[in-house]
């Protein structure tokens, strides 16, 4: 069996291939309209745990509820389960539950069922981005494209201050992500 292409024909094969990767790639498509607000390091006892990069419409922080979409970009630097990064959500809107103006129980844990149909185990070099339309649904994207969504608009805020509330756990990196610190 012998198979013959044209050049023709391959350059259209690999062009249509290009285009559908294009369109699926995702992450590349909501980052590309944004800005950088300001990025910074996770560390945990001196390990590198992730960098973190905030965007948003005009590049200046206007809360985790200003006008336009926002967006959280992380890059692992190490491995983690899906489970150790929903179990660690959890604490923090344990932690933060008031203050973030969290429903009550019942949402939180649709949410966290949720994010464990969504999230990936990561390896170092992965990534994880929440995109946020004010108001909207909140897309996760990673490595290879749209990963899920969570349509209650309530979860993007409540998502995104985990870092963003200034009683974060984590306040240098939050400073850092707001652009108060370069």
């Amino acid at each position: 069996m012998s198979f013959k292409v044209s050049l023709g024909a391959l350059g259209l094969a690999l062009a249509l291939l290009a285009g559908a990767a294009a369109a699926t790639s995702g992450p590349a498509g909501p980052l590309d309209e944004l800005v950088e607000v300001g990025s910074g390091e996770m560390r945990w006892f001196g390990m590198e745990v992730y960098e973190a990069r905030l965007l948003n419409g005009d590049g200046l922080y206007q809360g985790s509820t200003g006008a336009g979409p926002i967006a959280l970009e992380i890059t692992y630097r190490r491995n983690i389960s899906r489970e150790r990064l929903v179990r660690t959500t959890e604490q923090e809107w344990r932690r933060l539950g008031r203050k973030l103006g969290l429903a009550g129980a019942r949402q939180v844990e649709g949410w966290l069922e949720t994010l464990l149909g969504i999230w990936p185990d990561v390896a170092p070099g992965d990534r994880i981005i929440a995109f946020n339309e004010s108001g909207g649904p909140t897309r996760f994207y990673g490595n290879d494209g749209l990963l899920g969504v969570v349509p209650d608009p309530d979860f993007g805020p409540a998502f995104l201050g985990i870092w963003l509330h200034p009683d974060t756990r984590a306040a240098d990196l939050r400073a850092e992500l707001i652009g108060a610190r370069q």
